[in-house]
C-alpha cells in the first residue's frame, strides 16, 4: 500500500506521495517573481525561508502544497486538497506517453475517474535546472 495526498485543479485530479508533502498553505502571501520562467508562480515565505511555488498544474489556485525532495523545498499551486488515502501498489498504472516534461509517473483509475500521480523528484529536477 502507498499513501497519497489527493489534490485537484480545474484541469484534473492528481496524487502526491504523502512522505514528500510537508504541509498545505493558503496562497495568501504569494509574491510574483519578476521575469519568472513558465511554470513558476512566485515566492512564498515559509518559516525563516522563502520557497519557489510552481504553477505547472494551474495558473491560479487557492492552496500551496509544500513538497520536500532531498534538500529542496518548494510549493505546488493547486485549487484544493481533497484528502489523504491509501492505494494498492498494483492499482497504479504506468507513466503515460506524450509528456513534454515527464511529471506524471503513474495513473490511478478511481470511481471518480483518472488520477495522475506526480513524480515530485522529476518536478524538483525541473525546478532546479
Amino acid at each position: 500500500m502507498t499513501t497519497i495526498v489527493r489534490v485537484r485543479t480545474t484541469d484534473g485530479d492528481y496524487a502526491l506521495p504523502v512522505d514528500r508533502v510537508r504541509e498545505v498553505r493558503s496562497v495568501v502571501g504569494l509574491t510574483p517573481l519578476p521575469e519568472a520562467r513558465d511554470g513558476v508562480a512566485g515566492l512564498l515565505h515559509l518559516g525563516g525561508n522563502t520557497i519557489t511555488v510552481v504553477s505547472v498544474l494551474s495558473r491560479a489556485g487557492a492552496h500551496v502544497v509544500v513538497i520536500e525532495v532531498d534538500e529542496l523545498t518548494f510549493g505546488l499551486l493547486v485549487d484544493e486538497v481533497t484528502g489523504v488515502e491509501q492505494v494498492a501498489d498494483d492499482a497504479v498504472g504506468p507513466s503515460p506517453v506524450g509528456q513534454d516534461r515527464p511529471m506524471v509517473d503513474g495513473v490511478l483509475m478511481t470511481t471518480e475517474g483518472v488520477v495522475l500521480r506526480l513524480d515530485v523528484e522529476a518536478l524538483a529536477r525541473w525546478l532546479a535546472t
